[in-house]
């Protein structure tokens, strides 16, 4: 299955396909990311690499995956960012699939789905990385779901990978930035691009995700210090104010000076540069998400009740905002004799 990607400090699109010989192919297709019309043509390319791939194939059903598993995903999600995270999983299954020569629903069987955990996980790319186990499971849930609606289509008869019973892995704790590293963080920022500033302080001084310190600028009110975040996780119908944080005040004041539209642009794929900024740092225990870990924690330090605390963070479970409170022994010690006893 032909898929389009892009290279680091490359502005052009690369293309993956199969040749004749069923060899797969790495090439640049001289065509650039930045330009819509580019882009365009880009995807034009790989559906005419795609096309010569399914002609040589022995097609057991007309219908290709990528005819009707697209259209099922924009019927299927709600938002806009859950179809983008469908269509950036799928592309792994989808590769899979066509190195397993499996071109039809019919042909996949429980014994080839158990398979995929371990391709995917020992995968390497260009740059020698692999992926988790737990990211290889949401990839085989996505194409259970893709089985699923492929028995309501008619296409297969069962889906048999409804009883795969796969165990994640326990996911590491992020961990709060601690006031040093937070110097460092910022002090190594001046040298990055502009976007990385932004994103980083919006984000440590009101605990929003990477993706939410894109504001629009009418959605910053200076005249009731307040701050509306229109779009966070789970849609428009989650969207929230707070109060305008007093240090980030001057900073948002430039940016509504010099911007009239969004706080700032992401490039492509903003959370692998942040990524490659902690690499980079040598903080690989870290990620941008740790901000919303480091922002809830001092909060609860600070004594803010923990129905204000959600409220700041758009938390609607207990439960969850628990998660991402990071207490020591340190922050215990004043109870150290709270209970008292007789004798």
């Amino acid at each position: 299955m032909a898929y389009l990607y892009r290279k680091d400090r490359s502005p052009f699109w690369y293309v993956v396909y199969f040749d004749s010989d069923q060899k797969e192919r790495h090439r640049s297709t001289g065509l650039r990311a930045d330009d819509p019309g580019d882009t365009a043509k880009a995807k034009s390319l790989r559906a005419e690499l795609e096309a010569k791939e399914h002609h040589r194939a022995p097609m057991v059903e007309t219908s290709s995956w990528d005819s009707w598993v697209p259209k099922f995903f924009e019927r299927h999600c709600k938002t806009e960012k859950t179809l983008e995270r469908y269509i950036d999983a799928w592309k792994w299954p989808s590769l899979w699939l066509q190195r397993r020569r499996i071109y039809s629903p019919r042909q996949l069987t429980y014994k080839l789905g158990t398979e995929y955990v371990d391709w995917r996980t020992n995968f390497k790319k260009h740059s020698g990385k692999t992926v988790g186990k737990n990211t290889a499971i949401f990839e085989t849930k996505i194409l259970s779901m893709v089985m699923a609606e492929a028995v309501r289509l008619g296409l297969a008869d069962a889906n048999p990978l409804v009883s795969l019973k796969l165990a994640k892995d326990k996911p590491t704790k992020k961990p709060e930035i601690c006031d040093e590293e937070i110097i460092k963080i910022c002090t190594a920022l001046k040298k990055e691009p502009e976007w990385m500033q932004v994103s980083f302080a919006i984000a440590l001084h009101t605990g929003c995700r990477l993706r939410e310190t894109r504001i629009p600028i009418d959605c910053i009110d200076f005249k009731e210090r307040k701050m509306t975040f229109p779009t966070p996780k789970g849609g428009d119908k989650r969207a929230f104010s707070i109060p305008m944080p007093t240090a980030l005040e001057l900073l948002l004041r430039q940016i509504t000076e010099s911007r009239k539209d969004y706080t700032l642009d992401f490039p492509f794929q903003p959370s692998r540069r942040w990524s490659q900024f902690f690499i980079k740092m040598k903080m690989t225990h870290l990620c941008f998400h740790c901000t919303r870990v480091t922002y809830i924690s001092r909060l609860r330090r600070a004594g803010v009740p923990i129905q204000d605390a959600m409220r700041l963070v758009n938390h609607a479970s207990e439960l969850i905002h628990k998660v991402y409170q990071r207490e020591t022994i340190v922050d215990v010690e004043k109870w150290r004799d709270a209970v008292k006893f007789p004798g």
